[in-house]
């Protein structure tokens, strides 16, 4: 009987995501601290927060080839990081650290906005990084 009263808040919130801009979502959450789009993205002292956004897509596609499990990945990680969770190498994650949770910052349809997009984002390695 529970199941039927969850049922149409998933269904609510998965159509309420696909309205959403997930590019839009993406700049505003999350270019200040990776690489979006280009060098444009940085920080103004130079440094970026995390890793560039088109690194993070590539090891997340290699871990997690399918849509669903690559964005269940990006909101778990997302809303609970930890460095057990982290897809680079320790040189990486001793640079960077983990980074902070977006939990109270974005919204769970907001967030699955942002990982549908980065999903389907083909980002690849810019000439200049």
């Amino acid at each position: 009987m529970k199941a039927l009263y969850l049922l149409p808040l998933l269904l609510t919130t998965s159509l309420f995501s696909q309205g959403l801009d997930g590019e839009q979502l993406a700049q505003k959450h999350c270019a200040s601290c990776h690489l979006i789009t280009s060098n444009s993205d940085r920080l103004t002292d130079g440094k970026m927060g995390g890793p560039p956004m088109w690194g993070v897509l590539k090891k997340m596609k290699q871990k997690f080839p399918t849509q669903e499990e690559a964005t269940s990945y990006i909101m778990s990680y997302a809303l609970e990081p930890s460095e057990e969770k982290m897809l680079f190498p320790q040189a990486t994650r001793d640079y960077f650290g983990v980074m902070p949770s977006v939990q109270g910052k974005v919204t769970k349809a907001e967030l699955q906005a942002i990982a549908n997009y980065l999903y389907k984002s083909t980002r690849e390695r810019p000439e200049n990084e």
